[in-house]
C-alpha cells in the first residue's frame, strides 16, 4: 500500500494569503488547503500513511496527530527526498500538491487503482474538456498532443527507489524549461519540434523519456478536474471559481 506525500512547502505569498506561511495555509469551505488534500489522503482506502512536508509549527497546528510532519528543504526535490528518506527509501509513494481544494477520497482512490502495470512512475494529466465541462471560465497550461490535449495534474505516484534516479534529470527539466535549446539537449531537437507543433504522442513522450532517464512511465489521463484545478496567485479567476464550487447553490 502506497504511503501518501503531501507538498507544503514554499514562500509566503502575500497578494493569495496575506498573513500565512503559504498558501496550503489559505482556507476554502472553513478548512486550510493542506487540510482538505490530508483530508482526502486518509479517507482512501488505499492509503496507509501519511506524510505532510512544511513548515513544522504551522502545520502541527493545522494537522495535529492525522499525518506524520517533515520540515520543509530548499527545494522542491530536497522536499521530496527528504519524504522518502523518512519512509525507509522503500515502498510505493504517491506525492499530491497542498493546493488542490476539489481533490477527494474517490479521486485519489481512481488515480491509484490504475498505478498497477509495473512502471517505474505515474503522472496524472487532465483533458481541456474536463476542466471546462465544470469551470468554463478556469485558466490552465494546456498542451496539445496527437491523443487530444491535456494540461498536468499535481498527483503523481512512484517507485521510492527511483528517486535517486530520477532526481538529477528533474532538476534539468524544472532548469531548462523556458529555455528550448536546453530541452533540445535532454530530449532531441526532433522530440522538441514534434512536440511544439502538436505532431507528438503520449507514448512517444512515454518512450522519449524513458530513453533518457531508463524509467518506464505512464501517463494516467484522469477525466475530471480534481486532480490539476489548483489555487494560482496568478490566476484569480480559478480561486473564484473553486470557491464558488465549495460553496454550492
Amino acid at each position: 500500500m502506497p504511503a501518501a506525500v503531501v507538498l507544503a512547502g514554499g514562500g509566503a505569498e502575500p497578494v493569495l494569503a496575506p498573513g500565512l506561511p503559504n498558501k496550503a495555509f489559505l482556507e476554502i469551505g472553513g478548512r486550510p488547503l493542506v487540510r482538505r488534500v490530508v483530508d482526502a489522503a486518509r479517507g482512501c482506502a488505499a492509503v496507509d500513511r501519511v506524510l505532510v512536508v512544511g513548515p513544522p509549527e504551522p502545520l502541527g497546528a493545522v494537522i495535529g496527530a492525522d499525518a506524520d510532519i517533515v520540515p520543509e528543504q530548499a527545494s522542491l526535490m530536497d522536499n521530496l527526498a527528504a519524504a522518502v528518506a523518512q519512509l525507509g527509501g522503500r515502498g510505493t509513494v504517491l506525492v499530491l500538491a497542498s493546493d488542490l481544494p476539489l481533490l477527494t477520497s474517490e479521486a485519489v482512490t481512481a488515480f491509484l487503482d490504475r498505478c498497477h502495470d509495473g512502471a517505474d512512475f505515474y503522472y496524472a494529466i487532465v483533458p481541456q474538456s474536463a476542466i471546462e465541462r465544470r469551470f468554463p471560465t478556469a485558466r490552465k497550461t494546456y498542451v496539445k498532443v496527437t491523443d487530444g490535449t491535456f494540461c498536468g495534474g499535481s498527483v503523481l505516484c512512484f517507485n521510492a527507489d527511483v528517486v535517486d534516479r530520477v532526481r538529477p534529470f528533474v532538476e534539468q527539466v524544472i532548469s531548462a524549461r523556458k529555455k528550448p535549446w536546453l530541452l533540445a539537449q535532454l530530449f532531441g531537437w526532433g522530440t522538441v519540434m514534434k512536440f511544439a507543433s502538436g505532431r507528438l504522442s503520449i507514448a512517444e513522450m512515454e518512450g522519449r523519456a524513458r530513453e533518457v532517464t531508463g524509467l518506464v512511465g505512464r501517463a494516467i489521463i484522469f477525466d475530471g478536474p480534481e486532480l490539476a484545478l489548483d489555487v494560482d496567485a496568478d490566476r484569480p479567476e480559478n480561486l473564484q471559481a473553486i470557491l464558488a464550487e465549495v460553496a454550492g447553490p
